[in-house]
């Protein structure tokens, strides 16, 4: 399918890590391509939605895996795309290296790219407050080494009951994220389910789950327990007794843009290390 070409963007960049190098050869690379640069923006800035100018076709986002999580919460409203330069550490959400800027970037302006459709979570509490997670949720005790206990639901099934420090609830593509490091399942990132995964949990048979996300998932504290939760590493919310968290996927959905040569396996291979062997096979 032939995709369209990129005429004007805006670039946002991360405010913890040092981009004025990127900065400038993406800017430069866009003058060179007469791509419109229509603004350039800190991740930080206040009210980043309003400021944004609808004409801009893309949105390119300068930094971490953190800074583009940041920057898709704060702009899913815009249905803009979204392509990542990385300058930070791992990059799952940032396909391009810095060297590569100037061979890459031109060809995507030149409509020579693959658009990727990747579903969000939203995450409800029983105040009606809602939020938006592209990664996971994770909902905790608040202390350190103190259980506390739950029930999960999907639909009006219960899934199971703990006792634990907590439970992690990804989306496909937060299943590299923290939900790793607990010991989860890699998922394809384009795939509707949420990955359940308990911490330290008082249960001999505690595994990790992966659930279809046509349901809405739901974590109900029992009583007498009070809890905490943090959504991408960003928010912290207390919960108290009794309270219940709803967690749906429905239609939400953001759209990333890669390179022609993009791979997502090749990606794990090289950023996580998964499904290299210690010694070489084919020897």
């Amino acid at each position: 399918m032939e995709m369209t070409k990129i005429s004007r963007i805006t670039i946002v960049h991360s405010v913890s890590r040092k981009f004025e190098n990127a900065l400038e050869i993406c800017q430069k690379t866009c003058h060179d391509c007469s791509v419109e640069v229509l603004d350039v923006f800190s991740v930080a800035e206040d009210n980043l939605a309003k400021k944004i100018d609808r004409n801009s076709q893309l949105i390119l986002v300068i930094g971490g895996d953190g800074t583009i999580i940041s920057t898709i919460r704060k702009l899913l409203t815009l249905e803009t795309p979204f392509l990542g330069i990385n300058i930070g550490k791992l990059g799952f959400l940032t396909d391009i290296n810095l060297d590569s800027i100037s061979d890459e970037i031109p060809k995507i302006f030149n409509g020579e790219y693959v658009g990727e459709k990747r579903p969000l979570l939203e995450v409800s509490l029983s105040t009606n407050d809602k939020k938006i997670a592209v990664n996971e949720v994770v909902f905790h005790s608040g202390k350190v080494a103190q259980m506390m206990s739950f029930s999960i639901y999907l639909g009006n099934k219960l899934v199971s009951n703990h006792k634990s420090d907590g439970v992690i609830v990804s989306s496909a593509t937060g299943s590299t994220g923290y939900c790793f490091s607990g010991g989860g399942p890699i998922i394809h990132p384009t795939l509707p389910v949420f990955a359940i995964m308990p911490m330290f949990s008082q249960s001999a048979s505690s595994n990790p789950m992966i659930v279809p996300s046509d349901e809405e998932l739901s974590i109900k504290l029992a009583s007498k327990n009070n809890a905490s939760i943090v959504i991408d590493g960003y928010t912290d919310d207390e919960i108290e007794e009794n309270l219940e968290i709803i967690i749906s996927q429905q239609d939400l959905s953001y759209e990333l843009i890669h390179p022609l040569n993009y791979d997502y396996f090749e990606a794990c291979r090289t950023k996580l290390s998964w499904g290299n062997p210690l010694v070489n096979i084919h020897d």
